[in-house]
């Protein structure tokens, strides 16, 4: 189900077994913006069953918070223009030249474009990946990008963060409220880390043992000191308050 936050926001909840993101849903006077696609066909289904079954708008935008598959290969099944980064945009297009088949996923794995993590997961989601779908962005946008929804907007800013380069985060002012995606998350992809999906149960605590780029956590925190919210939600966790995100990135 869609939970209510704000009179103008809604959040469907992560859900962890096939590493579907929290996705945001923006509700404005005359169009509606959702942040993250969701990660397959049968989970942007179940996003616009529950859409309808609350009596919620459908989205008039898909935003991609960054080019990680969990948050973009739904994409393609809203049938709406989607919105992204430069850098997403530049990233799926590779991405939608990548093939499904066991020997490409694990030579990938190799290569370093991709990580166990990801691969079994999306092995969980995709029994046949043969449906595998990439949608690239109808709107591209470097910097900044100020989106009216009417009586309502939304600043999407470029922000870079620790977790992806491409990072995207969405500003909602009059609701004091920011969506971060993945961007305050550590980077999976940089350093080595170990995962089993056998014993997945050590997930987390394989990832808190992967260090936070000092740098990128600094840049990240200052340009957040710069926006007025109170409540944040990164894409696989609950909601947080401006100072419990600050808390969570001191390193």
């Amino acid at each position: 189900m869609f939970d209510k936050i704000t009179e103008h926001i809604y959040i469907h909840p992560a859900e962890h077994y096939t590493d579907r993101p929290n996705i945001g849903l923006i509700v404005g006077e005359k169009s509606t913006l959702l942040f993250d696609s969701g990660n397959s066909e049968k989970h942007v289904e179940k996003l616009k069953a529950e859409l309808s079954e609350q009596s919620l708008p459908f989205p008039d935008h898909v935003l991609l918070s960054h080019w990680h598959w969990d948050h973009s290969f739904g994409a393609k099944f809203w049938n709406v223009p989607i919105i992204s980064g430069r850098k997403t945009n530049d990233e799926l297009e590779k991405v939608s030249k990548w093939k499904w088949d066991e020997i490409s996923m694990e030579n990938r794995i190799r290569t370093g474009e991709d990580i166990v993590f990801c691969s079994e997961m999306i092995k969980r989601e995709y029994p046949d990946r043969n449906k595998i779908e990439i949608a690239l962005a109808d709107t591209v946008f470097e910097g900044t990008l100020t989106l009216d929804l009417g009586k309502i907007s939304c600043e999407l800013i470029h922000a870079k963060g620790p977790h992806s380069e491409d990072s995207v985060i969405c500003y909602v002012p009059s609701e004091k409220f920011l969506f971060l995606g993945d961007a305050n998350c550590k980077d999976l992809y940089g350093k080595p880390w170990d995962f089993d999906i056998e014993h997945e149960e050590d997930f987390l605590e394989n990832v808190a043992k992967i260090p936070y780029d000092k740098k990128l956590v600094e840049d990240f925190v200052s340009l957040l000191e710069k926006l007025d919210f109170d409540l944040c939600i990164s894409g696989h966790s609950e909601i947080m308050t401006k100072e419990e995100l600050f808390e969570s990135l001191s390193c």
